[in-house]
Order: structure tokens, then C-alpha cells, then sequence
């Protein structure tokens, strides 16, 4: 375990600590298409076997599945209840290292230690660019060159339409936040911001997908749908959860890329 040395806002922590991140992604099929497309996309762009960082692991959602299909992964997290539970799951060593720590300063990894650095949070909870660029920046030190990068992010425009379709926010608040992209804990980001903020380093862009898709104003029908029906769903959302027009309307982005 590497020396703590976070600096994220304590709300951050409180806000893990006080909600069930483990459940998140399997509250129902709908919620699953997330974690479906994360990996299938994951399993399409990552060398098999390779040494993987997996630097905001949650509870392991990604971890646990990259090691059984083979990858050799490491996995921290900020939340120290999240570093708790991959332990309590890790108990056949399936991940190789466990730790808790900040992406803001991964010192504890020397440079190119990995061949694929995943930074699945912790971008859309950093609010100040400087930050999200310093996570970046650590995040490509320990990834050798070729390696692939991927990071999760939070669509502000998304963000809007969930709002406006649960009236869980005013017409004017909803405005509001896409000024700012300030949402709670989050921060989301404007369509376009990821290409503008990744270009400033040395990597060259795979994809770039909508792995929820239109989840939120469909989610009643598609936690309706047959199993038969639901696949047929995700075919159809794998073939286009990489175009701009989905991409802009999902709360989820993953951008992947190549160092």
C-alpha cells in the first residue's frame, strides 16, 4: 500500500462511504448495460494478459472480471470502504495487488510499470482542470509507451436530460449546471471538453463511446424487456454507442487511447 497522500475534497469520501457503489451497476438490466459495454470494449482494445492498473477501482466491478479473463491487474481506490471490499472478495489472490491511494499521486509506481491504466471515477470527480490534467499525467507516467489508456466521464448534456426527464431539477438549475458542470460531487463534462482536455498529451485516440447509451428515459422498458429482447437491445447499442449522436446523449463516456 502505497503513503497516503490524498487531497480530493472530503465530500467525495463521505459520499462513497454513505452509498452502495457495489450494487451500482446491477440494480437491473438497464444498469447493466453499462458494465456490458465497459468490458466489452475493454476486452476489444487490451492486449490479452497484460499488466493492468486499475487506479479507481470502486468495489472491484472492473478488477475482479479483468483477472479472470487473464489480465494481471493491480487495483486502488480513494475510498477506504471500497479497499476493504475488493479484499473481503480477493481472498484466491485473483488481483494481484490491492491499495488505497490518490491518482493524484501514484509515486508508489515507477514510470511505464504498466500495459494498460484504467481510470474509471475519478476524472468526474475532479473539479478544477488542473487536477483532472494531473491525473492524466499520472495515469500516462506509469503506462509504458504503447500502452492503452481508458477513463470514465460524465456527460454534462446527459446530466441535463436525466434532470429535466425525472423534474428532479428546475428548467433553471438544470441550465444552470451545464454552465458550470458542477453537479454535487461531480463534474461533467461539456461535449467536446475530453477531446480538448486529452489533446494536450501524448496519446492517440481509439474511441471514444456512450456506455450507457439513452439509458435514462428508457430505462422502464428496458428493465421490461425479455431476455431475448434485452440481447437484441444490446446488439443494437454496441453497433452504435460509439457514434457522436448517442455518445452526447448517455451520462457515461469511455474514452480509450493508446500512448
Amino acid at each position: 500500500m502505497g503513503v497516503n497522500k490524498i487531497s480530493e475534497p472530503n465530500s467525495v469520501i463521505k459520499y462513497y462511504q454513505d452509498y452502495n457503489e457495489k450494487l451500482r451497476l446491477t440494480r437491473g438490466q438497464a444498469y447493466n448495460i453499462e458494465f456490458e459495454t465497459t468490458m466489452h470494449l475493454f476486452l476489444m482494445h487490451i492486449p490479452k494478459g497484460v499488466k493492468v492498473l486499475d487506479c479507481c477501482a470502486g468495489t472491484g466491478v472492473y478488477a475482479f472480471p479483468l483477472a479472470k479473463a487473464g489480465y494481471k491487474v493491480t487495483a486502488g481506490d480513494l475510498v477506504q470502504k471500497h479497499v476493504d471490499e475488493i479484499n473481503a472478495q480477493n481472498t484466491d489472490k485473483l488481483i494481484e495487488e490491492v491499495y488505497q491511494d490518490s491518482v493524484l499521486d501514484m509515486s508508489q509506481f515507477a514510470d511505464n510499470s504498466f500495459d494498460a491504466v484504467l481510470c474509471m471515477g475519478a476524472l468526474y470527480h475532479l473539479m478544477e482542470r488542473k487536477d483532472r490534467e494531473k491525473c492524466i499525467t499520472e495515469c500516462l507516467r506509469v503506462l509504458k509507451p504503447s500502452g492503452i489508456f481508458a477513463f470514465a466521464y460524465v456527460n454534462r448534456n446527459a446530466i441535463f436530460i436525466n434532470n429535466i426527464y425525472s423534474a428532479e431539477n428546475s428548467v433553471v438549475n438544470a441550465i444552470e449546471m451545464t454552465k458550470t458542470g458542477k453537479y454535487g460531487v461531480f463534474y461533467c463534462m461539456d461535449f467536446g471538453e475530453v477531446d480538448d482536455l486529452i489533446g494536450g498529451f501524448n496519446i492517440t485516440k481509439i474511441t471514444d463511446a456512450g456506455v450507457d447509451g439513452i439509458l435514462y428515459p428508457l430505462m422502464q422498458n428496458i428493465n421490461a424487456m425479455t431476455p431475448e429482447e434485452f440481447a437484441q437491445y444490446m446488439q443494437y447499442h454496441l453497433k452504435t454507442c460509439e457514434q457522436p449522436s448517442i455518445l452526447a446523449s448517455s451520462i457515461h463516456g469511455l474514452w480509450i487511447g493508446k500512448k
